[in-house]
């Protein structure tokens, strides 16, 4: 459909999937929010003590498979942060932006879900709420009785979405699937959350997300499924006795790792994959120890880095999908930067995309914990010139800006020195010029709060 403006408009049902850690999650029987608060100044205290953090650790009967204590609220309208993943952002942008594509913003429904529990659980309970908005809107207004789906997808949503389509009967309702930043191959970074202090002390928000993770089905799903462990013999693929060996739970990762995608993709999928941030790509495991590599590598004994959103790494992302959209920017931000929204809106509404985005764009490396009154470095790499760089800190909150750290190149380098004076939630923003800011959080408390932890 073409309204008066000239602008398509689509008449299907659309549902918005949020990747881990991107819904609200509430205590069913208080009805307390365990997830998702908008006061930065809870995630500075949860993490540093661990306190808030107990109530989302799944328990025995969970495992068995008896959930309810804990139910999904919103989608994320904040900012919520994590060490090492750095969190979640807001999805609101996405929301209207897809609503803004829709004959009318009824046609947009969100999938909130416990990020918690397996993908293959929870992607059941997609297919339900698919089939539900789907049957709802045909009966909503006259023309949408011939409608079908449209999903529309962020990181670990889109490993249930793909498994609504390729395993629970849903590519017969679902025309369009999209995903952005789905790791259909895993990420070494799941290994290395799982690994947290074996071997190397680390800070006390690791290790509270160590003793978290390390009972959360839907992590172990995060694992990786290609060969990624650096041996003398080559790479081989990662294992359940590796996950053992590193920390790991021996049956979540039995329950896990068996699953092995298709290397020919539904019809429907879309994908768009981050480039050009430094990410983990493979590992070597010594003694119990995870040291992740941003390479890969090759079968002639060569390594190639090809690069990705900072937590899953391009080939994963991809998904065997054609045509993906390419876009420099960090995994979370993957959901709310002004080129993917336009990117979602054109896929939408077929109108043409243009060239593969991102591939001259910038990677950001920058520390996701600081210390409250100490300098660190930002470093920028995919760069050959310090002068058309900008660098911004802003409160994730209220969005004012604490800091402008001014980049100088030192040698091979281009980097910055930043200090943060208030502990919180932060959004580092690196804009080169001609495009949106590449985007990552990091949280900075008192040095104290942050002190390491040795296994």
């Amino acid at each position: 459909m073409v309204n008066d403006a000239g602008t398509m408009k689509i008449r299907d049902a659309v549902l918005v999937v949020p990747g881990i850690m991107g819904s609200e999650l509430i205590d069913d029987e208080s009805g307390a929010m365990l997830w998702g608060l908008r006061d930065p100044r809870w995630y500075v205290s949860t993490w540093t003590t661990g306190r808030g953090l107990r109530r989302l650790a799944l328990t025995d009967d969970e495992l068995s498979g008896r959930t309810g204590r804990v139910r999904p609220g919103k989608l994320l309208s904040a900012p919520a942060y994590a060490p090492v993943l750095r969190g979640a952002e807001p999805y609101t942008a996405l929301v209207r932006k897809l609503q803004a594509a829709c004959v009318h913003p009824c046609a947009v429904a969100e999938f909130p879900y416990d990020w918690r529990l397996p993908v293959r659980h929870t992607a059941q309970l997609l297919a339900d709420a698919a089939e539900r908005h789907l049957r709802s809107w045909r009966k909503f207004g006259e023309g949408h009785s011939d409608a079908k789906l449209i999903i529309v997808a962020h990181s670990m949503g889109g490993l249930l979405a793909r498994h609504f389509v390729e395993d629970l009967g849903g590519a017969a309702e679902v025309r369009k699937l999209t995903t952005f930043g789905t790791p259909y191959f895993g990420a070494v970074k799941a290994a290395v959350i799982l690994n947290l202090g074996r071997g190397a002390p680390v800070p006390l928000p690791r290790k509270h997300l160590r003793t978290l993770a390390a009972t959360l089905p839907g992590v172990y799903d995060l694992l990786p499924r290609y060969r990624c462990v650096d041996e003398d013999g080559g790479p081989r693929l990662f294992t359940e006795a590796d996950t053992v060996a590193i920390g790991g739970n021996a049956d979540l990762a039995a329950l896990s790792l068996g699953h092995r995608w298709s290397d020919t993709p539904p019809p429907q999928l879309r994908t768009v994959v981050g480039l050009n941030q430094p990410t983990a790509q493979s590992m070597t495991i010594e003694a119990g120890k995870v040291n992740p590599k941003n390479f890969l590598r090759k079968a002639d004994g060569g390594c190639e880095d090809h690069s990705g959103d900072g937590t899953v790494f391009r080939l994963s992302a991809t998904g065997f999908a054609d045509r993906p959209g390419y876009l420099s920017q960090q995994h979370a931000a993957l959901a709310k930067a002004p080129e993917s929204l336009d990117l979602a809106h054109a896929i939408l509404t077929e109108q043409a995309l243009g060239p593969a985005l991102g591939a001259q764009g910038i990677g950001v490396d920058a520390p996701d914990l600081v210390a409250v009154g100490q300098s660190f470095t930002v470093r920028v790499v995919g760069s050959g010139d310090a002068a058309g760089l900008g660098c911004r800190i802003l409160s994730a909150e209220s969005h004012e800006q604490v800091a402008r750290p001014v980049f100088r190149r030192q040698g091979a380098e281009i980097t910055a020195r930043a200090l943060i004076s208030t502990p919180g939630v932060y959004r580092i923003d690196v804009k080169q010029t001609g495009a949106s800011p590449v985007s990552c959080l990091l949280m900075a408390a008192p040095g104290d709060e942050l002190s390491l932890w040795e296994e």
